[in-house]
């Protein structure tokens, strides 16, 4: 009887591609990289970093407008970021293959990717969803409504509030933070680059992360407290830190994955 050996597809090969061990201060390096990545399209970067604050700041007024949904703006915000930063990621993608830096070329290519960005866009925003109807449970065991001010948000961490209700409020968003962390960390620049499905990306992501855990969580801390001097710019810093962050991330992807 002959017999013949299973090869895996080219396909499978493709679907599940190899991840590479990093050191723990290689973050440090990708923003180098992505300092060097502004250097060279410093007028699309800016503008993307012009668009996010601009975000920024429409959130802003529609918190202060909208209080009660407050919690839906800043998540929206949040996800917002990442998607916004794909023409970053383009750009950088277009900056290796030695092509000059074209809005239109990136617009064409993520609409390509239209329906896998689609599909990841909808997962994150089912965390979002939980992580809004929890934090709304949450006020509604203290205040007695469904729909808190200004004031309450203020107060969130005051004497008058339970302590057990505000380490379940830091405790769930923590864990949501890390859970949109860990599965999108090279996922939108590994679908923009390769096109596979989101299934594929989160996978990817999350081997990354279990992989490289000192070096990536190094990497969220430098995220946060370079978004934070952004805030405290009143997000006039954004402008220049959004599309550093963005075009680290790139970097990331591209160092980890092979």
């Amino acid at each position: 009887m002959r017999t013949h050996a299973i090869r895996p597809s080219r396909n499978l090969v493709d679907a599940a591609p190899s991840v590479r061990r990093i050191e723990i201060a290689e973050p440090l390096d990708w923003l180098r990289q992505a300092i060097q990545t502004f250097v060279r399209a410093p007028g699309h970067s800016l503008l993307y970093g012009a668009l996010f604050s601009l975000a920024c700041w429409a959130t802003i007024a529609l918190i202060w407008s909208l209080p009660w949904f407050a919690l839906a703006f800043l998540t929206g915000l949040m996800l917002l970021g990442p998607f916004l930063a794909a023409g970053l990621y383009v750009a950088a993608r277009q900056q290796e293959s030695g092509q000059s830096v074209s809005i239109r070329e990136s617009l064409g290519l993520i609409w390509r990717r239209r329906t896998s960005l689609g599909l990841f866009a909808l997962f994150l925003g089912l965390i979002a969803a939980a992580w809004v109807r929890l934090s709304a449970l949450l006020f509604a065991i203290q205040f007695d409504l469904m729909s808190p001010s200004v004031e309450s948000y203020l107060n969130l961490f005051s004497s008058s509030f339970d302590p057990v209700v505000a380490a379940f409020f830091v405790g769930i968003g923590l864990l949501l933070a890390f859970t949109v962390f860990a599965t999108s960390a090279v996922a939108i620049p590994m679908i923009l680059d390769r096109d596979v499905d989101p299934i594929t990306a989160i996978n990817t992501s999350l081997r990354t992360f279990a992989l490289n855990w000192p070096g990536m969580l190094l990497w969220a801390a430098s995220i946060v407290a370079l978004s934070g001097i952004g805030i405290l710019t009143g997000f006039i810093g954004m402008i220049l830190l959004f599309p550093l962050l963005g075009y680290a991330t790139w970097h990331s992807y591209r160092r980890m994955v092979a």
